[in-house]
Order: C-alpha cells, then structure tokens, then sequence
C-alpha cells in the first residue's frame, strides 16, 4: 500500500505539465542567464501575425548581460539579419534539442572569430550560415555572446527559444524545467459571445456582444443588465491574460477551456506549434476586433481553415446551438503553466425558434476558403489561393477616385479586418503610367489616414502586379526618389572631420517609399562591415586594426528596392 500511495503524493506535487504526453528532461538545461528569469514575454503569446516562439527574458533594459550555453553541443547556425532575430545564434545539443538566442549585441570568442570571417568573404553584413558539428563545439556554460537589441527587438532582452531538432518545431521552455516564479492567477478582460451564420442570434441582433466582468474579491461576476439571450449556433471567446510574481507584464496564458453543462467543449493549450503554422494566429483571434479596437480576444471556436495543432477535445468546433428556451451554464477555465487558475462562469438564455426570422445567405461572390478563387474584370485581377482565407467570404471590391502621388484609381479589396493566411496576387493596369517609369511602377497600400505602404510588384504588359498578405485599398504608385543618406556628424565645410576619438563611423539613411534594400561601404577601396539598425534608420562601420592613423576615403552606396541609388564620399582622420 506505501507504494501507490507515495506515487499519488509525487504526481500530486508535479508541476502542470503533465498536461503533455511528450516526456521532456528536466536537469539537461541550465539558464541562460546567471540572474533571475523574469520575462517580458512568454510562450505562445499572441503577436502580429504569429505566436511568440520562445521566452523575451528582462535584461534590465541594458544590453550586455551574458549569455551562456544551456548544455554541451555545437553551433549549428548563425543567422545574422537587420531584421527579425537580429545576431541570433542556435545551438543543437546531443538530446534531440536545439536552443536559440537572439537579438543579440555581439558573439564571443571563437563565434564572432568565424562570423567576421564569413561576413568578410561574402562582403556582407547579413548572413545565415549552417555549420557542422565539428566546426564550432560548445560546452555547457559557455560564455557565446551578450544580449542585446538587434533586429526587430522593440528594447534590450534575450529572445530564447527551445526547438525539436528534427523538426524545428519550438516547445514551449516551462517544459524543460526552467524555474519562473509564478504564483499570480490569469486575469480576464472581457468575453465575448457570436453568432455564426445570418440566423443566430445575441440579444435579438445578429451582432457580436462583448462584456467586461466585474473582478471583485479574486472572483468574477457580471451585472444584471449583462443577462445574454441568444439563439442558434453560438461561439464565445475571451480575452485574458497571465502575469508573474516578479512582473507586470501582461503575458500569455498557457490554456484556455470553454464548458457547457459541465461538459467540454473547447480546450487549446501553448506547448507547441510549427513555424509554418503560426500565421493561423489570425484565425485563432477575434482578428477584426483586434484591428478596429486593439483587443486580443481568443477564440473558442474554429475558423472552417484553421490548421494550428494547439486545440484539444474541440466538439463541433467549439460551437454550440442554443435553440431549446432553456438557461445554459457557460463556463471559463483559464490557467497558466505552473497551474494557478482562474474560472469565470457565463449565464445564457436560449430563446425559441418561432422569435427569430430566418434570414437567406448572399451567396453572389462566395468564395471557398479550401479552393483557389480568382476576380477578374477590365480594371483589377486578383487570385486568392486554396487556403488562403480562414473562413468563406462574400468577396467585394470598391472603385474609388484616385487620390495625390498614385497612378490608378484606388481599389478597395474586402477590408483590412479580414485576414489573411497566404499571399494573393493583385493586378491592376497602369493605363495612366508613362513609359518611362515603367521600371519604377509599384502598388501601394492606402490607409484611412491616406498613408501609402509599399507592397512591392512589377510592370507586364500593361498590368502591375504585387503578392500581398493583406487586404485593404491598393493603387499604382512610382518610386524614383533614391535614399537620403548623410554621416550621422557634424561635417564643417572645408574642414576634415577627426574622428580619432570615435569607436564607431555612423551615416544616417531613409527611404520615402520602397525601403533600403542593399548597401556596400569601403574605406581606401577596400569593402568594410557595416551595420545595419533600421530601428534607428543607422548605418554604422566599427573601426578595428586596419584603419591606421591617417587620412581615409569612406564611400557608401545605398539603393532601395526600386533600383534607386545614392552614394556618399567624404574624406576623414583617423
């Protein structure tokens, strides 16, 4: 009997993820970092367009902290890019994972050794080299860079991930045994209830209907007034979120469930998910609330494409018909990883079928999420690929007067609160274009402030052409303006700079529409590394050994993605 009984006591003290099926070590990983982990972000955490791959551990908002191998292993990758991870370096290690650190301000040793080099013989800044094993081995706790805030870091933080090897699938950390002090219960904002489909009904409207809970005593209740009747087939969702003990973040929550009568009828949770798939965030929020009014409202029920491998013991796609003038118990069970839990129960009331006019379906236009559908006309081809959209969609388009800088009328496709999955393709023909600025011909996006966004494209017998992951409203536009590029300096004319003193040559750079797509700088003729920090619209060459005391030529070339190209010569004192 002692037996059984000690086994029930362990798994009773056992963290929440037991959750998972997958086994995963516990004491192969050390931290990262030598401080405390405190996150700024977490696992699965809902962001522009994807799930957050990892943990953003706090850095104290200082770059420089030091980052050290979390096991023995070998450098696997490093990806250096002005964008996205920024210096990132991934380590694979002998158990089957693969650790990730980015955003980094600088490599150590041995790995900044190798990347000068590769940067050097492929004269540029940017590169993404994969190495074997016996390249560059590495041991636990081994010093390999210092956090930073390069690429897309919005501040100074470690981005660190753990990945299947083989798959490159990331796994949320919490699984791995890394220790966050959290002791704090998710916290809800708002739920939200839906009709799905013309005939159901919210309060008597086929309207969505949202309500802010009242917290009071660790508890949730709502008012009165709040009473919902609905009828038809239902969907609810909820906007929630999860904070540590020693933060205030407002973070993601490891797992949302969705009850009725007791029973389950939604349940997803963030222990992993594929790159590939990580745009399905779009289907998984409520995605048009997110762009009229900034909430992250989650879903509990499926969009018809929706291919995240997050949801578990969803019946009838989490959604539920209410049609038996009957009261019916709704019921929230939101927790975070380590368990703390926070429930939140939803009284509903059916309503009979004889109070709800049927309403028919427009069908004029449908378009199916699962198959590739094509709109043509005279003036605007667009395709929109198998799989692109989330759900079936009355697909519409709008002609409007051209507007100041475009060549075109402006077309309005859907709406920006549609998602997208996959690019489609947009034509429109450049019937007003001259000839001789073909070449530099592009769609842009307009919003309702008349701020263009360039999307790309080219000219082809008569039509311009882009791919694009959005909907909204689109028109030719040229780009012939080159980049503006100056030294970040002060430069006095006549007078030659003395940068003697200086670690660091810095020259500003902008671009008005189509961005800054390549650079090469030198120095006496000769290519030097320079950096690339879009965030600060900065370019910038760190001196090293070469550059000896004396007068020096430096040259930069910039050009944007329109071909256009400005240079920048100065002579300077080293």
């Amino acid at each position: 009997m002692q037996k059984p009984l000690f086994l029930i006591i362990i798994i009773f003290l056992l963290p929440f993820r037991l959750s998972s099926q997958t086994i995963y070590p516990q004491n192969d990983f050390r931290s990262p970092v030598d401080t405390t982990i405190i996150l700024a972000g977490n696992f699965g955490e809902i962001r522009p367009n994807h799930f957050h791959a990892g943990f953003d551990i706090k850095t104290n908002n200082k770059e420089g902290m030091p980052v050290f191998a979390i096991a023995d292993g070998y450098i696997s990758r490093i990806k250096i890019s002005a964008f996205g991870y920024g210096k990132a370096i991934y380590i694979t290690h002998k158990n089957g994972y693969t650790s990730v650190y980015g955003h980094l301000k600088c490599f150590d040793g041995a790995i900044k050794s190798l990347t000068t080099i590769i940067q050097s013989l492929q004269q540029s800044y940017e590169i993404d080299t994969i190495l074997s094993p016996s390249v560059l081995p590495i041991k636990k706790s081994e010093l390999i860079g210092l956090s930073g805030n390069t690429g897309g870091s919005q501040g100074p933080h470690l981005h660190f991930e753990i990945r299947d090897s083989k798959t490159e699938m990331p796994i949320n950390p919490c699984f791995f045994g890394f220790i966050i002090a959290d002791t704090v219960k998710p916290r809800i904002s708002q739920i939200a209830i839906y009709p799905i489909g013309k005939n159901a009904m919210i309060n008597g409207k086929n309207e969505s209907k949202k309500i802010a809970p009242i917290y009071k005593k660790e508890k949730y209740t709502f008012l009165k007034s709040d009473t919902i009747s609905v009828y038809g087939d239902i969907g609810f969702g909820i906007e929630c979120y999860d904070t540590e003990t020693n933060s205030t973040n407002k973070n993601s929550v490891f797992s949302v469930e969705l009850q009725s009568g007791g029973k389950r009828i939604y349940y997803h949770e963030m222990e992993k998910f594929t790159f590939e798939n990580a745009r399905y965030v779009n289907a998984h929020i409520d995605y048009e609330s997110k762009q009229k009014h900034g909430t992250q409202i989650q879903k509990c029920f499926l969009s018809k494409n929706n291919k995240l491998g997050i949801y578990k013991d969803v019946i009838n796609n989490g959604v539920l018909h209410l049609s038996d003038d009957s009261t019916h118990w709704i019921k929230y069970i939101v927790k975070d990883y380590y368990g703390n839990t926070t429930e939140l129960i939803l009284k509903v009331k059916s309503v009979p079928f004889k109070t709800v006019k049927k309403v028919e379906e427009n069908k004029q236009n449908r378009f199916d999420c699962f198959i590739e559908n094509k709109y043509n006309s005279a003036d605007l081809k667009v395709t929109i690929p198998a799989y692109a959209l989330y759900d079936d969609i009355v697909f519409t388009t709008k002609k409007t007067g051209s507007i100041a800088g475009i060549f075109s009328p402006l077309y309005q496709i859907m709406n920006g609160e549609t998602a997208l999955q996959k690019a489609i393709s947009i034509s429109i023909p450049a019937i007003k274009l001259p000839d001789s600025l073909k070449s530099k011909a592009c769609i842009v996006s307009v919003n309702d402030n008349g701020k263009k966004t360039y999307e790309g494209g080219i000219y082809k017998e008569g039509w311009v052409t882009t791919e694009t992951k959005n909907f909204g409203n689109f028109a030719i536009s040229i780009d012939t303006i080159s980049p503006k590029i100056k030294p970040a300096f002060k430069i006095i004319k006549g007078k030659i700079p003395d940068l003697s003193k200086s670690k660091t040559l810095g020259i500003l750079v902008s671009d008005n529409l189509s961005g800054i797509r390549k650079y090469r700088a030198t120095i006496d003729g000769k290519w030097v590394l320079c950096e690339y920090e879009f965030k600060q619209n900065l370019l910038f060459y760190t001196y090293d050994d070469t550059i000896i005391p004396g007068l020096h030529e430096f040259k930069v070339e910039v050009c944007d993605d329109k071909g256009n190209c400005s240079t920048l010569i100065f002579i300077f004192k080293r």
